[in-house]
């Protein structure tokens, strides 16, 4: 029987050990998450484990609330012992949940620890990170130094002034926090708060926002305001893609009619997001950026925990496989009029996994390595079997060596263990294909210069261009 937690952790064979040993102290290139810049900036030490775990992370939240903690001791005003007490209690229930293993893993990676999260243990580990945090500077900086982070990107609304994305460019930093364009706000018709929000954008744009052309003069303003502060990408969130020809003309009356607080369809929304998500890929292929597109979200499924606590605190869930067809004909049209930028789909629903797959490999080519890409194992799939799924269906039906890896999609910055995690998963993969006869790169070297491109060159590559 294996140590609790020993370094071979996740590690299948002797192979996958050796491989993980030359890729494990690559740095981390994060082109996903929900880090703070401003918390960045600020660089607030922590004086404990609730403060660096507990105060942002909706995956824990969801497991406590799940063994029947009060919401008080999740989110509300609980002593930061009394929270941390309580998702010790609650762990031990959760054998096999990612949330298991990233805990543990982020104990050893920044206390060098290995105790059992249990109850039990509750005591002795609150009172030995604590110290450790009294002797040395634990802060979102240090984590980020100590994950050996490379570039993060943070996901930001067209109306942020990347103040502290400036801010931070002015320090001698041994990373990059680089803003990333996420236009939710304004391509989701439907959702409440819409008018005032394109309210603010005509202010913010210096544009008099009446009709679908001005909306679309704005929209380009604020992705140059964006890119001439060093953004390369840019997210798009939605919960399936939206079906649509292109008449741009009834997107136009579509959007007149939002703003005159007229009732639209379903069938109305959906060809103004259409025609928006190609006017928006259009500028992110002239500008040289990336498209993220990440579907199949229900968010906010509770309306009371919503209310009570807000949104993004573990409310949300998989929605229905995403209808590949409605996807097959929005980067159809995309790409007949020339503006098909490279692109990323992260899907939430894994049966999508395969049929989404395939039709990316439909749109490869233009003499870019790559291009398209199917997106990590992402949000509820993270997990060690949903990790090997997503590379096994990579590897089936595209090319696994052009795969540009993880991401943390985090909003807490002890996160950067999950990209251990995942190197881990990635060198048993290979490792059992080695093992078994089915693969051989060539050589060692070979070898070797795929499992760092997927671990950290080719995201560096794909969004940088070097």
């Amino acid at each position: 029987m294996k140590k609790f937690m020993d370094d071979t952790i996740f590690l299948t064979n002797d192979i996958a050990l050796d491989l993980y040993k030359s890729v494990k102290d690559l740095p981390i290139y994060d082109f996903h998450c929900h880090l703070s810049p401003k918390e960045i900036y600020e660089d607030k030490r922590y004086t404990n484990l609730t403060e660096m775990w507990l105060l942002g992370d909706h995956y824990k939240w969801r497991i406590m609330r799940a063994f029947g903690v009060e919401e008080d001791k999740v989110t509300g005003n609980a002593s930061d012992y009394e929270k941390f007490k309580s998702f010790c209690t609650a762990l031990p229930y959760f054998i096999g949940n990612p949330v298991y293993h990233f805990a543990h893993l982020e104990l050893k990676k920044y206390f060098n620890l290995t105790l059992p999260i249990c109850e039990e243990n509750a005591d002795q580990i609150w009172n030995l990170t604590s110290k450790h945090m009294e002797e040395n500077v634990v802060s979102p900086r240090t984590l980020l130094k100590d994950s050996n982070v490379a570039t993060l990107i943070t996901t930001d609304d067209p109306l942020d002034d990347l103040k502290y994305h400036q801010l931070l460019l002015k320090e001698d930093l041994p990373y990059s926090v680089l803003p990333c364009f996420r236009p939710d706000k304004i391509i989701n018709i439907q959702n409440k708060g819409f008018n005032e929000y394109i309210a603010n954008l005509s202010k913010i744009a210096d544009v008099n926002i009446s009709d679908f052309n001005s909306l679309m003069q704005a929209v380009e303003n604020r992705i140059e305001y964006f890119v001439n502060r060093n953004c390369l990408c840019a997210d798009l969130s939605f919960l399936d893609f939206p079906k649509g020809i292109g008449d741009y003309n009834l997107a136009d009356k579509v959007f007149k009619k939002k703003l005159n607080n007229e009732k639209i369809t379903k069938e109305e929304a959906e060809e103004y997001m259409f025609c928006l998500v190609s006017f928006l890929a259009g500028i992110f292929s002239k500008n040289g950026m990336v498209m993220e597109l990440h579907v199949g979200p229900i968010r906010n499924g509770s309306t009371k925990l919503l209310n009570a606590v807000g949104p993004d605190a573990g409310g949300d869930s998989v929605g229905n496989a995403i209808d590949v067809e409605k996807a097959q004909k929005l980067l159809d049209y995309i790409d007949q009029n020339g503006s098909l930028p490279k692109t990323i789909i992260f899907t939430l629903n894994p049966n999508a996994y395969y049929p989404l797959a395939t039709l990316l490999g439909t749109f490869q080519g233009n003499g870019q390595k790559g291009k398209m890409q199917l997106g990590a194992a992402w949000w509820f799939l993270d997990h060690e079997d949903g990790i090997y799924e997503q590379m096994r269906i990579n590897a089936a039906t595209g090319g696994l060596g052009l795969f540009i890896g993880m991401l943390t999609d985090s909003r807490s910055f002890a996160s950067y263990a999950r990209h251990d995690y995942f190197r881990r998963i990635l060198c048993s993969l290979f490792g059992a294909w080695i093992e078994k006869g089915e693969y051989c790169a060539g050589s060692d070297k070979k070898l070797q210069e795929i499992l760092e491109g997927i671990c950290y060159y080719n995201s560096k590559e794909y969004f940088e261009g070097k």
